[in-house]
């Protein structure tokens, strides 16, 4: 009797997906800024289409880094670390000529300098990012060692530091203005390539539409 139940069961349609956060974020999925002033050029009113997503983990947590690219070569990242007002940290991938034009190079060296108390004022806010760029950068983190793994760890736990899957080891600098809501965040890896972000915290809302892949 339960193989004719089976037999002429309704089939239950497939488990629908939605997206109505950043944090949700698929590959090949679309998200679109709004068209707040807030907002660098690189970002306002952009749409971007989801092409890689990274984890980057440290002692205490590990969150997801979501790369997106629009119709040029700009990246946006998206990272979601731990804070008090759940703010999506928006970061910009600076070239070192950008690093140059931002920041007196002198005073940038002073950030890799025990104990790590490297004050930073901008040279110019005649930027293309200077709507992210806060008056005065203060340090707050130095030589932080972490792993920044090419997978997608939401909802589990990336492999530990001594197996041998664990991920890109780097030393971690970063320095805080505007509040605690904009940043310099500076990763050294082991071969000492070097990635230095310009980010700053906002509200999710700041992404005014979200797609699903194929939709």
């Amino acid at each position: 009797m339960s193989f004719f139940k089976s037999l002429f069961a309704k089939k239950q349609p497939p488990a629908t997906r939605t997206l109505t956060k950043p944090q949700d974020l698929q590959l090949n999925d679309i998200f679109t800024f709004s068209d707040s002033f807030a907002l660098p050029q690189a970002m306002r009113k952009q749409q971007l289409q989801v092409i890689d997503i990274n984890a980057l983990e440290f002692k205490h947590e590990h969150y997801a880094q979501i790369i997106g690219q629009g119709s040029g070569q700009q990246l946006v990242y998206l990272s979601f670390p731990e804070n008090p007002k759940k703010l999506v940290k928006f970061s910009l991938l600076l070239t070192r000529n950008e690093v140059q034009e931002l920041f007196d190079l002198d005073d940038f060296s002073g950030i890799f300098e025990e104990p790590g108390n490297a004050r930073l004022k901008p040279l110019t806010k005649q930027h293309n990012y200077a709507d992210m760029v806060a008056d005065e950068y203060i340090q707050q983190e130095f030589m932080i060692t972490g792993y920044k793994h090419q997978q997608d760890y939401r909802g589990k736990i990336p492999p530990q530091y001594n197996e041998d899957q664990h991920g890109r080891e780097f030393e971690f600098y970063s320095l805080e203005g505007g509040d605690g809501e904009r940043s310099i965040d500076i990763f050294i890896f082991e071969n000492g390539d070097t990635d230095v972000y310009l980010s700053f915290l906002r509200s999710a809302n700041e992404i005014a539409e979200l797609w699903i892949k194929g939709e």
